[in-house]
């Protein structure tokens, strides 16, 4: 299936996902698939310069209103991931499980990250929407205000500026509406769950003589919940047999940990709690009483851990726009644009737990002298009877590791509330200067995003290893640490079940506010400069003034460590920056032969940013049609993203190791290569004063004492870096009026991308075994020795190494992107009222996604592999759409080829390896009723397609998450009321 699905599209020339900009727009004032409309010159994505929306310079994907509205998902984010040329990026499927994303969507062009995709709206910025991963939450975005999506994909920083390597998300708002309107939509899975629902609202009126105009809108949804164990198929899930060669796949295995508590005995014994047996204690079998839990293990007392898991997530959000407009002359036109949006969305967390084996980030121990191993019941004398069968005694000296979650202290949950304002004001207009019309604007934008996450049932680490550390005092239990007795310690019953005092004592929640502040001036002026005998040249130029604040503050508890939670403690920094672009478009030839028209255009923008100095990008576009029937497009460009603040002004924080390995050391030393001994001999001398390769012993090393990092933000980083291409060709025959289709190759080579670089890597690869010379490398500064060694304890010891993020990692890309359509009207072809038939096809070949993660190493191909950027080969969108009078019926199909499941392993150590085609198909139906009401349905994934079955990506909760449809079959209704 996949190689004809290849020959189809290499042989047709449709492999991608670029809408004809002309016909795009066409669909946005037209439900069917006619000729396109007439429309005045505008400002098309890619491009500040006006002009006829035939003539746009890069290819540009442009999704309608109507289609947002018809598509049945619940926001503007959902739609976007429709899209071939937007991959796997946050979502309600694979956010329920983060710190602080929880109900955000983001647009991710090629899989190059969010925070390389910039979302614009009206041309213009939008505040990030929160404070530890800059990015822009299209659920900010009322879906009902929306007039059209432009999306561009390609480096577009000369015309935009920064955030803009991948491509432009750009959401062209309505500015014009007269009379009220109101929508409202309502959904439920074929299992009854994960219901949605939004109602919007929409008012519009022109007022005094016609010069003022307003426009207020609304909008308010909510999407409930799916859990994994709600699904037949999920759950509890699949997992690889480790055990065999290649590895198989097979049922999940049970958690060796209960709710109840699991005490590991010896290496491979370990016994549970189970109140279904009449002593309540189980001795485990010994695939499940192993450090590392084996594939067979499925022992009743046991539980799925999946049984916490969602498949999506909980949200609710609600937004509203004013915009007004109002002509103070013919010419001259001021607006002000507001928008205040609040997101609630809701993570879902295993309960806090730990490990029998090892104790995790919570361990707990029970000794022999524990007052409830040694009190009264059937169960205490249960497990003292399989602790003496293990060889331990009943003493402090004796213990068992614990195994549990803790569920007693509820669901591990976290609320994340935020609220976005947007305040635009500004004026636009035009003049005539020389005999030739200039067309001004500029505008004033203040944007603020404040939140706050609060994480439940984070139970306080110390207190449960007191709670749960219990002897016997004058005959009654109590907490063995005489300080956390005084502190109000009450003792946790791990035998029988503790009380609520214990439970309440040791429980705690845990509260992180965030805010961010965005500030833009911006103007620009576009004109014709004078005729050449070809036509116009074009002409715009700007200026922008931008500053970007942003704040993290975590309580105190949360940021001590104390918590079974991340500390992160408080972060925050600036940053501003002065911009000017110019942009030039010259028409070359004009209707001769060979040369119905050749364009060239050129772009440029400088930058001066307080924290990493002064930048510059430009880009160079053509574009020639040699008959009026084809047109070629090419274009090549540079791209900049400056360091955002997390990345620049994260705390330096410290953290300790004891993996790391002194490639100076004797015994690492000896165990490597010749050519690296000689580059280890150079360096380490280079290092260590009087270094000797034979005798040299260092402070840190197996069995040694840990390494001190410190790891955070690096204000000292510098820009990442691109060089982006593009080629295309636009193909619509006048012998077959409604064809049209376009093919583009592109190109994405990014350099100094921020990275962390792994401790080992650091000491080894990039410092002590380079061939770049001791002195002049930077990366061997970030280790630190101690000459005399009365820090580090030998001297040439390491006391230091900085961990911090490094501009390191690479990225090629490469593929084609194109589009086919067709349309017929039955009426004109076969004189039949059959109405009429319209067909597209979208798709995309990224054959080439490689990754080099640090300088000097090899790329790795990911393109057609389950990574964390989930990069798929091929991605297709197919839609069939037939329309008859008031009457319209739409089929979309949207496919993804096979994927490898991992790099980690060859082909034949994984069965299955790659995940095979997946189709997924969605019906809609609406109906026009009268000039006032339409209503509308549709199922998605109408077959029920399940995510491929493999554990990769199984569950739909891991990298591939919003790729995939893990809910099943969902029906929708609809209605749009019109006054």
């Amino acid at each position: 299936m996949r190689n004809a699905l290849r020959a189809v599209l290499l042989g047709s020339g449709a492999v991608a996902a670029m809408a004809l900009p002309n016909f795009a727009l066409a669909q946005a004032t037209d439900a069917g698939m006619g000729a396109a409309a007439e429309v005045d010159e505008v400002v098309i994505t890619g491009s500040r310069i006006r002009r006829d929306t035939f003539n746009a310079p890069v290819p540009v994907s442009v999704i309608s209103a109507e289609q947002i509205v018809e598509s049945g998902n619940l926001s503007i984010g959902d739609m976007l991931m429709d899209a071939p040329i937007i991959n796997a990026a946050s979502n309600a499927q694979n956010t329920s499980g983060t710190l602080f994303l929880a109900g955000q969507a983001r647009a991710d062009i090629r899989g190059i990250g969010p925070s390389r995709t910039l979302v614009l709206a009206d041309g213009r910025r939008i505040v990030f929407s929160d404070a530890s991963s800059p990015a822009v939450d299209l659920n900010l975005i009322p879906a009902m205000m929306v007039e059209r999506i432009e999306t561009v994909a390609g480096g577009a920083s000369a015309v935009y500026g920064s955030e803009a390597i991948a491509g432009v998300v750009n959401l062209i708002m309505k500015k014009e509406f007269e009379g009220f309107q109101i929508e409202g939509q309502m959904g439920v899975s074929q299992e009854g769950d994960g219901e949605s629902f939004r109602v919007s609202s929409l008012y519009g009126a022109k007022l005094l003589d016609d010069r003022l105009n307003i426009l207020v809108g609304g909008e308010v949804s909510r999407e409930e919940p799916v859990m994994q164990k709600d699904r037949d198929w999920a759950y509890p899930g699949i997992r690889r047999n480790n055990l065999l060669n290649p590895q198989t796949v097979i049922p999940q295995s049970r958690s060796n940990s209960s709710p109840f508590a699991t005490f590991q005995l010896g290496a491979a014994r370990a016994v549970t709690l189970d109140a279904r047996n009449p002593s309540n204690v189980v001795r485990l079998s010994a695939a499940c009483a192993t450090p590392t839990v084996q594939p067979t293990c499925q022992d009743e007392a046991l539980i799925y851990s999946q049984v916490f898991n969602t498949l999506q997530a909980k949200s609710q959000r609600g937004t509203v726009r004013g915009y007004a407009d109002y002509e103070l002359t013919a010419n001259v036109k001021a607006f002000v644009d507001l928008t205040r949006s609040k997101v609630d969305g809701y993570g879902m967390f295993q309960p806090a737990f730990s490990s029998a084996v090892g104790g995790g980030l919570m361990p707990v121990t029970l000794k022999g002298d524990n007052a409830y191993l040694n009190g009264a019941g059937a169960t205490a004398a249960a497990l003292r009877t399989e602790w003496l069968a293990a060889g331990k005694t009943f003493t402090a000296t004796s213990s068992a590791q614990v195994g549990k979650f803790w569920l007693e202290f509820g669901g591990r949950d976290v609320k994340t509330e935020r609220e976005t304002v947007r305040f635009v004001v500004g004026m636009e207009g035009d003049f005539e200067a020389l005999g030739r019309e200039v067309n001004w604007d500029w505008y004033a934008q203040l944007g603020k995003t404040s939140g706050s996450t609060t994480s439940f049932n984070v139970p306080r680490i110390l207190r449960v290893q007191h709670a749960t550390d219990v002897i016997l005092v004058g005959g009654a239990p109590v907490c063995r640490d005489v300080a956390a007795r005084a502190a109000g310690c009450v003792p946790w019953d791990l035998v029988n079940g503790p009380n609520q005092q214990a439970v309440a004592w040791a429980n705690a929640q845990s509260t992180s506010d965030q805010e961010v502040k965005q500030t833009v001036v911006s103007g620009n002026v576009a004109t014709d400069l004078f005729e050449l005998p070809a036509g116009p040249i074009g002409f715009a130029m700007g200026a922008e003034y931008r500053k970007e604040e942003s704040q993290f503050f975590q309580d105190a508890a949360g940021a001590s460590g104390e918590l079974f939670f991340n500390a992160i403690g408080a972060r925050g920094g600036e940053y501003d920056t002065w911009e000017g672009y110019a942009e030039l478009r010259v028409p070359l030839l004009r209707d001769l032969p060979f040369a119905k028209e050749l364009t060239f255009e050129v772009a440029g923008r400088l930058a001066d940013y307080s924290t990493i100095g002064k930048t510059d990008q430009y880009q160079a576009r053509l574009e020639w049609a040699p008959i009026e029937d084809i047109r070629f497009r090419a274009s090549q460009g540079t791209a900049v993203r400056a360091p955002n603040i997390v990345e620049l002004f994260a705390p330096q924080s410290q953290n300790f190791t004891i993996a790391a390995v002194d490639p100076c050391d004797r015994d690492s030393y000896a165990t490597a290569s010749a050519a690296n001994k000689a580059l280890r001999l150079a360096t380490c001398s280079a290092a260590i004063s009087g270094y000797n390769p034979l005798t040299f012993v260092s402070n840190f090393g197996p069995g040694r004492s840990s390494l001190q990092l410190r790891q955070g933000g690096n204000p000292d980083l510098g820009p990442e870096t691109a060089n982006t291409y593009n080629l295309g060709v636009v193909i619509q025959p006048r012998w077959i009026p409604d064809l049209k289709f376009s093919l583009d190759y592109f190109k994405y080579n990014l350099t100094e991308m921020v990275g962390n670089v792994p401790v080992n890597t650091l000491l080894q690869d990039l410092c002590y075994q380079s061939a770049t010379p001791y002195a002049s490398n930077p990366l061997c500064r970030l280790i630190t020795r101690d000459p005399t060694g009365a820090q580090a304890g030998v001297p040439g010891g390491v006391t230091l190494v900085t961990l911090t993020a490094q501009n390191v990692a690479s990225m090629k890309i490469e593929g084609y992107d194109a589009s086919v359509q067709y349309g017929v009207d039955f009426e004109e072809w076969l004189q039949k009222d059959w109405g009429r038939l319209a067909v597209r096809l979208d798709a995309t070949w990224m054959y080439r996604f490689a990754l080099q993660g640090l300088p000097g190493q090899a790329y790795t191909q990911l393109a057609n592999t389950i990574t964390s950027s989930t990069a798929p080969e091929w991605r297709a969108s197919a839609t069939a759409q037939w329309t008859r009078g008031d009457i319209g019926v739409n089929w979309t199909t949207r496919f993804i080829g096979s994927l490898a499941s991992t790099t980690a392993f060859a082909p034949t150590a994984l069965s299955p390896y790659y995940t095979g085609d997946y189709f997924i198909h969605d019906l809609r139906i609406r109906a026009k009723v009268n000039d006032q009401l339409d209503v509308r349905a549709g199922i998605q994934n109408l077959t029920d397609e399940h995510p491929p079955e493999l554990p990769e990506v199984f569950t739909g909760t891991g990298t591939g998450s919003s790729m995939y449809d893990n809910r099943g079959r969902f029906f929708f209704v609809g209605a749009t009321l019109r006054y």
